[in-house]
Order: structure tokens, then C-alpha cells, then sequence
């Protein structure tokens, strides 16, 4: 068999597009996902790993050709493909392995309701799966499949959308609950260079955003509180602290702990939720002020957009392509308050 020499850099662009089976309407922002997918999976096949240098290394030279940015420094690209690794195991498709070693993730389906369309999960590169013309929809590292192939959704395993997402199954209050419950608080004896912060939200005004609702004074009552101090180089500390007359008695480490979801539930708690505000009437675009838990982003870049405007850095604009209903009934279930107001 011979080898065809391809001078012309845009036509060698569609041919590694079209081995790489990235349909013309696959956005120039998807196409280094696919990249690594297809990487890490030819490489990492034989010994179940491969080191991220020579992940980089090869996927580089593709980046490049696929997306004409043959002059763009090589640090800055190599940037944008860890960054890319980073999310691809956010969303569940590859896998971080001891030693700066990578490899790709099962492959299933995650539904999001009944008729409202599948992702498509996991580090098997889409131009080795059977699929339909045009049937993956690319959406950043998230492939969307409308209606999968029959052979397609009989190989692959189902996972349910709050598995994927990491979300806990228990209402919000039940699952604060438990967490509080399965910490024990040790006795504690503050030093005078330690300086904390507690969460207030019921002397908080109604509605006010939860950066907003930290104090640097507990009040009188014995209790338990969520309590915060700034480490070195700037890193925040979590603590679950017992609090009497004004003073902290025992604390606790909060280490695993989706600390965010921890204070919409003392929100929900002190009847103060935060709000969230539609911007448009004629698109689905949220403003939020306050950050939302983990599991919740994780769902939300599935489904839409983040985007933090440069001059209002505490701002969260989410906007909604699809399943803005499930998106707006997780928010419900953090009690977040939402304004139609447009």
C-alpha cells in the first residue's frame, strides 16, 4: 500500500478530522477532547496507562494541525491540553493514575430524564463506536447522543445521572444531617495567632449572597457552627467547630466534605436561601452570585455554559442549551430562590 503525501495543510485537517470521526459541525472548542481521547487510548492500551509527557508530545502536533494554530507558542498549547486532561476526568472519561499516568474510563451512558437525551461517557474514541451520522452532538468535553444506536445501547453499560454527577441521593437536609452526625469534634484550644471566620446566614439580610454571610464573631449561643480561616499562601481552611459563649470548644476537619453544599443546607436551615436571577427572556441565562456544590457544576457543564465576566469576578452566569427544566429543579432542591425577572 503506498503513501500519499498531503502538501495542502487544510485538506490534511479534514482528513484527521474525519479519522478522528468529528463531524463538520463538532465546534472548534471540543476538538482537543477528542484529540486526547484518541491518545490516551492508543497508547495506554497495552499497559492500561500512559505517562501524561507522552500524551502531550503526541496529541501537540494534532492540535495544531486541526486547529491552524501552527505558530502558537508551544507552552501555551500544552497548557490548554492539561487543562483539557483535568476536565475530560471531571466529566468522567479518563482516568489520573499514580506517577502522572492517565487512562481511559469505561465507556456508558448517563440519561438525563426520560426522552430528554444521553451523554456519552467514557475514554473510547467516538470514531470506534457505531454511531449514526451526525448522532454525537460536542458540547466542550461532553458528546451528547439524541438516541443512540440499538448495538450501541446494548453494549454499553447505563449510569444514572447522580452517580456521574456525584450528587448524594438524600434530600438536602437529611444529607447535612448525617455529615454532621459522622464528625467528631475534638477539644480545641485556639492559639492567638488563629483567626476564624463563622457562617451566619440567619443575622444575614434575606437574599444576600453567601460571601457575604461569614462574621467574625459566633455569638452567644452554644452550638455548632461552619467556620473558615485563611491559611498560608491563601488557602482556606475548613472547620465544623463547637461553639460556647463566643469561643471555640471542639473542632473538625472537613476534609472530603462538599463544603458548599454544607452551607446552602444551613441556608435552607436559617430560611434565608440566595437567589438566582434569569437575565433574558429569550434565552436561558442565569445570574448567580454565590458558587454552587460540585455535583451541580459537573451536571451544569454538561448542559450549558459558565461565565465569569472580568469585571464582576464574584458573578456566575450560567446559560441553559438544554435540559434548563433539570437544571433549574436541582437548584430548587438546594433552595435556591429563583426570579424570573428578567
Amino acid at each position: 500500500m503506498g503513501v500519499e503525501e498531503i502538501g495542502d495543510a487544510r485538506r490534511a485537517a479534514d482528513l484527521g478530522r474525519r479519522a478522528l470521526g468529528l463531524p463538520a459541525s463538532c465546534p472548534a472548542s471540543s476538538i482537543q477532547f477528542e484529540i486526547l481521547r484518541a491518545t490516551v487510548w492508543g497508547m495506554a492500551a497495552p499497559s492500561g496507562g500512559v505517562h501524561i509527557n507522552r500524551i502531550l508530545s503526541s496529541a501537540l502536533p494534532v492540535l495544531r494541525l486541526l486547529t491552524g494554530r501552527a505558530a502558537e507558542r508551544e507552552e501555551t498549547l500544552r497548557a490548554e491540553l492539561r487543562a483539557a486532561l483535568t476536565d475530560l476526568e471531571d466529566a468522567g472519561d479518563l482516568l489520573q493514575l499514580p506517577g502522572g499516568y492517565w487512562g481511559p474510563a469505561t465507556a456508558r451512558l448517563v440519561e438525563f430524564l426520560a426522552g430528554s437525551g444521553r451523554l456519552l461517557i467514557g475514554g473510547v474514541p467516538s470514531s470506534l463506536l457505531p454511531l449514526l451520522p451526525d448522532a454525537l452532538e460536542y458540547h466542550g468535553p461532553h458528546r451528547h447522543l439524541a438516541k443512540p444506536a440499538p448495538e450501541l445501547a446494548a453494549a454499553l453499560p447505563k449510569e444514572d445521572l447522580a452517580s456521574w454527577s456525584r450528587r448524594p441521593s438524600l434530600p438536602l437536609q437529611e444529607w447535612a444531617g448525617e455529615v454532621l452526625e459522622s464528625l467528631d469534634r475534638q477539644p480545641y484550644s485556639p492559639t492567638s495567632a488563629e483567626s476564624f471566620e463563622f457562617y451566619t446566614p440567619s443575622s444575614a439580610q434575606p437574599g444576600t449572597p453567601q460571601f457575604r454571610r461569614w462574621s467574625d464573631n459566633p455569638g452567644p449561643k452554644t452550638t455548632t457552627m461552619l467556620a473558615r480561616r485563611m491559611r498560608i499562601y491563601g488557602a482556606r481552611e475548613y472547620r465544623l467547630v463547637d461553639v460556647r459563649a463566643a469561643h471555640i470548644v471542639g473542632a473538625c476537619d472537613l476534609q472530603g466534605v462538599d463544603v458548599r453544599r454544607l452551607m446552602y443546607a444551613l441556608d435552607l436551615a436559617a430560611k434565608n436561601p440566595v437567589r438566582a436571577r434569569r437575565l433574558h427572556r429569550d434565552r436561558a441565562e442565569w445570574l448567580f452570585m454565590s458558587e454552587l456544590p460540585r455535583a451541580e457544576q459537573r451536571t451544569f457543564a454538561a448542559c450549558g455554559t459558565l461565565t465569569i465576566p472580568d469585571e464582576r469576578p464574584f458573578e456566575r452566569r450560567w446559560t441553559f442549551v438544554r435540559n434548563e427544566e433539570l437544571a433549574l429543579g436541582m437548584l430548587r432542591e438546594l433552595g435556591i430562590t429563583l426570579e424570573n425577572r428578567a
